[in-house]
């Protein structure tokens, strides 16, 4: 008799969830006033609409102002990336290299047209968020811009897809008054002086250490696809609840038997057991990076003491 998987044709129909990693959720949390828990780095799509509606009831302007409350250690690293760039051109073309990594609705990239070269920037979401998405996003960009290259950096021109907010006005102080509103698409526009402007950030060994580690990422990124992509993305929200991942409990969230998990991530070549190191290494770094210690890691990666986590990151580390 053929096993029976526990899927429905309307969950088979269902799009991929979508998650956006880093901070920004914590941050959003931390406007409304709500508990976070500190190990919740990913936030789906319908979860970022949910915080970033209820933060425009307070602040209309919200996608404007967000970036205000970030601290050096809400800052995903692909802002300190983007730091040590040699110029403002080589931070836009970092952005866009690894805009993907930190959320999977981004898609970030250097263009030419009619206007002059741009930076554009599309966010796959529904209209609100996108646009609260958009202005958070440019805002940092135009602020972080300024720091690194002590230089009042504006853009020359700014395209945005959505209609002309309420609060239109406080747009002059980061984009200047030459601004379009229900463009074809998002984009700031940068004259070539402003592009060849040095950072005074810049630093290529850390720059040229950190993009090879995002290269790493972005290939196991793009070998966890299929249903083993689906795995490690319920491993990491397991971790992000302090649900240990096991073969069981992620095969009925993907609504499959464990047997059948088993066999579709064999076919790819993966183990769950291997798996879940990979998904464990790499939240470790992240975790590192933001300078966790030792024992709040071995929490945040489902380890009842820090023994058991130091025995396992020598076989992850060695495989």
């Amino acid at each position: 008799m053929c096993e029976m998987d526990k899927i429905t044709r309307e969950e088979a129909n269902q799009p991929a969830r979508r998650f956006h990693r880093g901070q920004l959720g914590q941050v959003l949390e931390r406007v409304l006033h709500k508990q976070t828990r500190s190990n919740r780095r990913d936030y789906s799509l319908l979860e970022l609409e949910q915080l970033w509606t209820a933060a425009a009831q307070q602040d209309p302007a919200i996608g404007l102002h967000l970036f205000a409350g970030f601290t050096p250690q809400d800052c995903h690293v692909l802002t300190y990336i983007c730091t040590y760039c040699p110029d403002v051109s080589a931070a836009i073309q970092c952005w866009g290299d690894y805009a993907g990594l930190a959320s999977d609705m981004d898609s970030v990239k250097l263009i030419s047209d009619a206007h002059g070269l741009g930076v554009e920037l599309r966010i796959d979401a529904p209209v609100k968020l996108a646009r609260y998405v958009v202005e958070h996003y440019c805002v940092m960009a135009v602020t972080q811009l300024r720091k690194a290259t002590g230089e009042p950096v504006q853009p020359v021109l700014a395209h945005f897809a959505h209609p002309r907010p309420i609060y239109h006005a406080e747009y002059a102080r980061w984009f200047g008054d030459n601004i379009v509103f229900e463009s074809a698409h998002n984009c700031l526009y940068f004259d070539q002086a402003i592009l060849r402007l040095p950072l005074l950030t810049r630093h290529d060994g850390m720059a040229e250490l950190l993009r090879s580690e995002m290269d790493r990422r972005i290939a196991r990124h793009l070998q966890l696809n299929g249903w083993t992509g689906k795995v490690a993305a319920g491993m990491r929200q397991s971790l992000a609840r302090g649900v240990v991942p096991s073969l069981e409990n992620q095969a009925e969230a993907l609504h499959q038997s464990p047997r059948t998990l088993r066999r579709r991530m064999g076919e790819q070549g993966m183990t769950f057991r291997l798996l879940l190191d990979l998904v464990r290494a790499e939240l470790e770094q992240h975790l590192e990076f933001l300078g966790e210690n030792r024992a709040q890691i071995a929490s945040q990666l489902g380890y009842g003491d820090l023994a058991a986590y130091l025995h396992a990151r020598k076989r992850w580390r060695h495989e």
